[in-house]
């Protein structure tokens, strides 16, 4: 009888233990999803060294509620010198210059607006709304003054997450 009782212990510890990390189990994490599908990255290169890197992410795909009525970018510039380029970069959204573009501070960053480097320079970007068939080429284009230029292709639509 004592064996039965030892085993069937040891039986509900070893599960117990077990119940708690499947209760917790695996959650997507929406809004991340939503902002890893909507970004893009591209770089400038100098003598086959980067001298700037750069995430570009489609607000209006992460939180269409959110962000409405506009086309918004949040912009994540890096560069290892850490220099600050902003005053020569010039945007346009299919050739259309933004309306106005604002500066992110550490202070102001949230769930979205967050980002992946802690040494970026992020930038929130505005466009005025495009057509539903001119986003079907949505090409976002970046001109770094004699530093270079990238260019960022939305083109390819998101299929929403299904749960």
């Amino acid at each position: 009888m004592r064996s039965v009782a030892f085993f069937i212990s040891i039986f509900v510890l070893f599960f117990s233990g077990c119940d708690s990390f499947f209760n917790r189990g695996y959650s997507v994490d929406i809004v991340s999803e939503k902002k890893i599908q909507a970004s893009r990255k591209d770089a400038i290169l100098k003598d086959n060294k980067v001298v700037m890197t750069v995430i570009a992410t489609y607000l209006n795909n992460v939180s269409a509620l959110a962000y409405y009525n506009r086309e918004y970018f949040f912009i994540e510039i890096y560069n290892e010198n850490q220099i600050d380029y902003s005053n020569v970069i010039d945007y346009t959204l299919n050739g259309r210059k933004p309306l106005w573009i604002r500066e992110i501070k550490n202070d102001e960053f949230d769930e979205i607006l967050r980002p992946n480097n802690k040494w970026s320079h992020c930038y929130l970007v505005a466009f005025n709304d495009i057509s539903e068939l001119e986003s079907r080429e949505m090409i976002l284009k970046m001109n770094v003054g004699k530093v270079g230029a990238m260019s960022f292709d939305f083109s390819l639509k998101i299929v929403p997450l299904q749960m």
